[in-house]
């Protein structure tokens, strides 16, 4: 009897984590920013400083077309805070969609 309940115990737990419901994955989350930056200078200080917060996973910091694009993990960050990180090193932080950021640079590569 205690090999049966052993056995139902297990199977219903094998069970569980298999269900989507119960193993729910975060998903990456990208956000964009136009800021202020006006040297290679700047787009270092702002690449060293957020490659550090929490969640994130990717960078796209150009001083040149001066936007921001942060890929980081769902649940691990908020765009909000993020912003918040940009403004505490001194540079403006203002969220974009990622058709505006996507205009933005390639107009600026057309103008080199």
């Amino acid at each position: 009897m205690k090999k049966l309940i052993l056995l139902f115990t297990m199977a219903m737990f094998i069970g569980f984590a298999g269900n989507e419901t119960f193993a729910q994955k975060k998903e990456n989350k990208v956000v964009c920013f136009k800021s202020n930056m006006d040297c290679a200078d700047c787009e270092k200080t702002v690449t060293e400083y957020l490659k550090f917060e929490k969640g994130v996973k990717d960078l796209k910091i150009d001083h040149v077309s001066n936007t921001i694009l942060v890929e980081y993990k769902d649940g691990k960050n908020t765009d909000d805070k993020l912003a918040e990180a940009i403004e505490k090193k001194g540079y403006k932080a203002d969220k974009i969609t990622k058709q505006e950021y996507e205009k933005i640079v390639a107009e600026t590569k057309e103008n080199k």
